[in-house]
């Protein structure tokens, strides 16, 4: 599998690096041994956002182990879900994602050694199982990014937003784009409309790393968004994404720019 964590990294759902001793510890806090494919990533990046999720789920992290939420020594309260009367046992069971409601979890219930990748739902009453081990479950992340276009352009962000709106401007529908805001995701967002429809425009290259001013650890982490990275390696570093809130604007849009010259490809022809 390619790069599985998403780039920028959200600084304060990645933990410090990880140890043999932290390992190790939290091994014997939850009980059980842990995948070794999963602490293969936990070795490159200690938890976080994934670029990859599960088809039909919301799956979107994969916790690493440390003091910091969320880390997989961080363990629910199983026993105020069991008065629920569950129809199945929540013993055994390490979430590494999920919001209290649902979990995706390694399922030790009846494979000590080697855990089974079990999805939960307590609010409904229901198991799932994803995959009969981490590596397995590695073999089944896939990228929902059907919806996302590629502009190949030697122009910074700035000017190939200027550009875009000046094509649409001189076909009767310009585009007018907000002041562009990073608070989401760490990286600049273009916003604006076209004919009624929200087009959104961004670089591929971005900070390595980003944390809000308004979090308590941001004084400690900001040294993390000096440097930058590739949003999608597979793409060209200067790169920029487009994607609208319409099937129908994205196909009239697209057709609109590369009639005046934009180079512009879907991101799943690149991945």
């Amino acid at each position: 599998m390619n790069k599985i964590w998403q780039s920028p990294k959200y600084l304060p759902y990645v933990q410090p690096t990880l140890t043999d001793a932290i390992l190790a510890d939290a091994e014997k806090q939850i009980g059980y041994k842990l995948p070794a494919e999963y602490i293969d990533l936990l070795m490159i990046q200690n938890g976080g956002y994934i670029r990859y999720t599960i088809k039909e789920t919301v799956h979107s992290l994969i916790a690493g182990i440390g003091p910091y939420y969320p880390s997989i020594t961080n363990l629910p309260d199983w026993s105020e879900s069991e008065d629920w009367g569950l129809s199945f046992k929540l013993v055994g069971l390490i979430p590494f994602d999920g919001d209290g409601h649902w979990h995706l979890c390694f399922d030790y219930r009846n494979q000590p050694v080697e855990p089974k990748i079990t999805l939960i739902d307590i609010e409904c009453d229901r198991e799932e199982l994803i995959a009969k081990n981490f590596k397995e479950y590695l073999s089944l992340l896939v990228m929902q990014v059907e919806d996302d276009y590629v502009i190949e352009t030697s122009l910074s962000v700035d000017a190939a937003v200027e550009q875009v709106a000046t094509i649409s401007k001189a076909a009767i529908a310009k585009i007018d784009f907000e002041a562009p805001d990073a608070w989401a995701h760490g990286y600049v967002i273009y916003r604006g409309k076209y004919k009624g429809k929200w087009v959104w425009i961004s670089p591929n290259k971005a900070p390595s790393g980003f944390v809000r001013s308004d979090d308590k650890r941001y004084d400690e982490l900001k040294s993390q968004m000096e440097t930058s990275d590739c949003r999608f390696p597979e793409l060209p570093d200067n790169a920029l994404l487009i994607s609208t809130s319409d099937d129908k604007t994205t196909k009239a849009l697209l057709k609109l720019l590369t009639e005046n010259g934009l180079k512009i490809a879907a991101l799943t022809t690149y991945l």
